[in-house]
């Protein structure tokens, strides 16, 4: 399922008369909308509109878990791939008709969370229709700032990326999908398949031991398997044999240790074009046991980008810090 962008808002308002819209929603009472919306459910649950305001309503009210879940359980229902689809565009067009309304009185950062949240929808919707596999979650909430900021380089030819941590290769799978369309894009993805040390206390022997293969699984969902060069190893290791000045991104989320992604970046430094990508993961993970309060991902970060802050722009710094090299 590719990105679903730039089509003409049709602004989904199937069977909701405007003015009752206007009185929940737009006056801020989310709790009477999602009462309200419940009673067109009673009426017709087959008008699939009431639940995207329900999930509109629920966002707007700070429910996000909850509006989630909501959206979730639908599409698991979803019998076909057209239907998939068509209730995706639907929710987008709702999220992206209310950013377009908040970025009229200036409510930006509301709108930006419209904009954030529809790229989720589209998201989610995209790995029911491919079929992947994937029993954690954590890279479906960086897909609003991929949008934005990869989206200019979707098919254009001979786009090389290099991932150091793929797990079960969400990530590795969107690209696939979405940017490295063109045939002569390619992705080297390097991983032990191990594990981090954080991984050691929330995953047992077996789980771990089943990543490789799920993402053996994933990518071959993407059926573009001769694009990607899987390389089981330690990324420090790895990365001293690969072509200097070779990738157009480098995406860096394998060990979280600090002294790892600062070894990581500066031994990737060479291997980015001028003017390609660094994107570090987690920014913002902080060990809590004992052995490794200080080596938070963020030291790691601020390092290197104190060292190479003349020869960066950072374009983004949030969950993930992403910076162009100069």
């Amino acid at each position: 399922m590719e990105l679903i962008r730039d089509k003409k808002m049709s602004y989904y308002l199937e069977g909701i008369d405007s003015s009752d819209r206007a009185k929940y929603v737009d006056q801020h009472n989310y709790s009477e909308a999602i009462t309200f919306y419940k009673r067109g459910i009673e009426t017709d649950p087959n008008l699939m509109s009431n639940y995207w305001h329900i999930c509109l309503a629920l966002l707007l009210q700070g429910e996000e878990s909850e509006a989630r879940a909501t959206w979730l359980s639908l599409i698991e229902q979803a019998d076909d791939i057209d239907k998939i689809n068509s209730w995706t565009l639907e929710i987008v067009e709702l999220l992206t008709a209310e950013a377009i309304k908040r970025e009229a009185v200036s409510d930006l950062e509301v709108a930006q969370k419209m904009h954030g949240y529809a790229a989720i929808a589209r998201g989610e919707a995209w790995k029911k229709v491919k079929g992947y596999k994937f029993t954690t979650d954590w890279f479906i909430e960086n897909l609003p700032t991929w949008e934005q900021y990869l989206i200019h380089l979707a098919n254009q030819p001979e786009i090389n990326v290099l991932e150091i941590g793929s797990w079960e290769g969400m990530s590795a799978c969107w690209l696939l999908d979405n940017i490295l369309t063109h045939e002569s894009s390619r992705i080297t993805c390097i991983d032990t398949f191990e594990g981090s040390v954080e991984h050691k206390f929330e995953y047992d022997d077996s789980y771990i031991q089943s990543v490789e293969e799920r993402f053996d699984f994933n990518i071959s969902q993407t059926n573009a398997l001769d694009k990607v060069t899987k390389i089981i190893g330690n990324s420090q290791d790895v990365m001293r044999s690969l072509p200097l000045n070779n990738y157009d991104i480098l995406y860096i989320d394998g060990s979280h240790l600090a002294t790892d992604v600062l070894t990581d970046a500066i031994l990737g430094w060479g291997l980015v074009k001028v003017g390609g990508i660094i994107i570090f993961d987690d920014y913002d993970f902080q060990f809590h046991d004992s052995g490794n309060t200080e080596q938070d991902t963020k030291i790691g970060i601020d390092a290197f980008l104190k060292v190479f802050y003349k020869k960066v722009n950072i374009v983004h710094q949030a969950h993930q810090v992403i910076v162009e090299k100069k």
